[in-house]
């Protein structure tokens, strides 16, 4: 498949919808939904947006990879991480209490900015790994320490700082493992019952979440789960079938500002006032209607320097 074809799937529309969940999440959107609709919303489907993401990111790793321009590719993930953490220090900045609350932020990023360094870590280390057999291994055990740290976390075993088990290595690189092997042909034969093996897995999502809820007494903050490592390629495979006429690179774009930019438009609402679905509405129509409006004409240039 090619470059062109690629981006002419529902990849990036895809990757655009769950951009707006995260801010769906984040702004804890339906706020009047009851507890387990929630779970199963907020610690459920849109914790696909990271994994997708990441997975997406790693299928189109494969081409600077092979052409020998992974070190091109960590340089600009690297120029955008310390771009948006320049932008967001007025936010966290007052709050350091010291050199070493300084180190741990740039090495685990901001809030939703952890995403980035994890990016980083993920193509660095399939760089090195090289052979798609080491890279799925490895891939698999990072999982894994993942979803057990994360389990003696809620279960209330032991008490461990978040950045400590949602990283770069235990979450991100998982799945861009994965989208680095779908684009080597990996999984090639479930292409044809992606479709309906998405929708089972989207249940299968929202059923592991209800057996975190009760691992971790109604609490929140799930980001791993089993069901996960299944349902994001799935989804993957399900919308690379579907094509259409828009500009793949152009909603891809747009997504990445949503998301990178959002919790600065959350901070802003928050600020005139707003709360509750309201204010999630508000964001999701502001960093939408900015990313579009850059993305026209000349614009776009400022847009692609963005994201």
């Amino acid at each position: 498949m090619t470059d062109q074809t690629r981006r002419a799937s529902a990849i990036d529309p895809l990757r655009l919808l769950l951009a707006l969940s995260v801010i769906a999440l984040h702004a804890g959107f339906p706020e009047a939904a009851p507890a387990l609709v929630k779970q199963g919303l907020f610690n459920g489907l849109y914790r696909l947006a990271v994994p997708v993401f990441a997975l997406i990111s790693g299928y189109f790793f494969l081409s600077p990879l092979r052409s020998g321009r992974a070190g091109a590719y960590l340089r600009r993930i690297a120029a955008l991480y310390l771009l948006w953490m320049a932008i967001y220090l007025p936010i966290y900045g007052p709050d350091f209490s010291g050199p070493g609350h300084v180190l741990q932020t740039l090495v685990f990023g901001y809030f939703h900015l952890w995403f980035l360094p994890g990016l980083l870590v993920s193509a660095a280390l399939v760089w090195a790994l090289r052979a798609p057999g080491r890279i799925a291994v490895v891939a698999g055990l990072m999982a894994a320490v993942g979803l057990v740290l994360q389990y003696l976390v809620l279960s209330g075993a032991v008490q461990m700082q978040l950045d400590h088990y949602r990283n770069g290595l235990f979450t991100i690189f998982p799945f861009f493992a994965t989208g680095l092997l779908l684009a080597q042909g990996w999984g090639a034969r479930l292409t044809r019952l992606a479709l309906p093996l998405a929708g089972l897995s989207l249940l299968a999502v929202i059923g592991e979440s209800l057996i975190w809820y009760r691992i971790a007494g109604g609490g929140w903050g799930i980001d791993m789960m089993v069901s996960l490592l299944l349902a994001a390629p799935l989804l993957f495979l399900a919308a690379r079938q579907l094509q259409g006429g828009w500009d793949g690179k152009r909603l891809a774009s747009v997504a990445a500002f949503v998301y990178f930019s959002h919790i600065l438009m959350m901070i802003t609402a928050s600020r005139f006032g707003l709360e509750g679905d309201t204010k999630a509405l508000v964001v999701m129509g502001l960093c939408l209607g900015i990313a579009l409006w850059l993305s026209v004409g000349e614009r776009r240039r400022v847009l692609a320097f963005f994201t």
